[in-house]
């Protein structure tokens, strides 16, 4: 009898070893959310420096039932996805309409992938084996969560949730808070002078990381703005003329020192 115990509790102990997704690295997806509005795709998230946190549920399982309102919860102390962590839920088994229902039961905000938009082939790739299942992903691909203790959520809160990811620098904040926005501020590029004619002249330059656009000056005046080129052309000179011009390299949030100036002289 002692040894049939044994036996069962050895078994009990295999299964919940298997419990937990057991990844090391996040395995990429890109999937639509059950309403056919946002598409998902993992790896995207990651790149602009977030974290993902993974709920795997199905709507007939008790346990979801009891966690997801704590989800939720931290899903709102933490920021509704603007911030450090963003929050998809996936189901391996309910449709986009059963995703719907289960949504709007809990007051999801965040995206549902359903059994229809590849949550089964999703839950699959993870080895998820038990409901629910809370993945943490970090920006660098790896699992830095297998799974946080459901029983331990159900039992105090959203605050078991936030707490785990807080070592990870994942740090509380209001819904209506809007995330900073790094100043990005391009190296300054390189440019020479051309004389293509005896009233033009063409300034090249190279193109510079994370510019999105180039301004030319001459001298303190902006000549033109917003090129998308690394080249332009400037027109209706004077014949026989030395003519300088600098360039800009210019981000989403910054504009460069101005390049050295290059000059040439049109033709005579």
């Amino acid at each position: 009898m002692k040894r049939i115990v044994s036996l069962l509790f050895a078994i009990v102990l295999s299964l919940n070893v298997k419990a937990q997704a057991t990844l090391t690295e996040a395995v990429d997806f890109t999937a639509v959310d059950c309403y056919g509005q946002d598409t998902i795709h993992l790896f995207e998230i990651l790149d602009r420096g977030q974290y993902v946190l993974i709920d795997f549920y199905f709507y007939t399982c008790d346990q979801c039932f009891k966690s997801c309102p704590h989800v939720v919860e931290a899903y709102k102390a933490l920021g509704c996805n603007k911030h450090d962590v963003f929050f998809i839920e996936i189901s391996p088994s309910d449709s986009d309409e059963l995703c719907q229902w289960w949504a709007e039961k809990f007051g999801v905000e965040y995206p549902t992938i359903s059994r229809e938009a590849g949550g089964d082939k999703i839950d699959d790739a993870y080895g998820i084996r038990k409901y629910p299942t809370l993945v943490l992903i970090a920006p660098d691909r790896s699992i830095a969560l297998s799974d946080i203790d459901c029983f331990d959520i159900i039992d105090n809160g959203y605050q078991v949730i936030v707490d785990a990811l807080a070592p990870f620098g994942i740090e509380e904040h209001s819904c209506d808070e809007e995330p900073e926005v790094p100043v990005v501020t391009p190296e300054k590029p390189e440019a020479t002078a051309i004389a293509t004619s005896d009233t033009s002249i063409l300034v090249v330059w190279n193109a510079m990381e994370n510019a999105v656009t180039y301004n030319l000056y001459q001298g303190t005046e902006l000549v033109a703005d917003s090129i998308d080129d690394i080249q332009y052309t400037v027109t209706g000179l004077t014949a026989n003329t030395e003519y300088c011009f600098s360039v800009t390299a210019v981000s989403t949030t910054a504009e460069s020192e101005k390049s050295d100036e290059a000059c040439d002289k049109t033709f005579s």
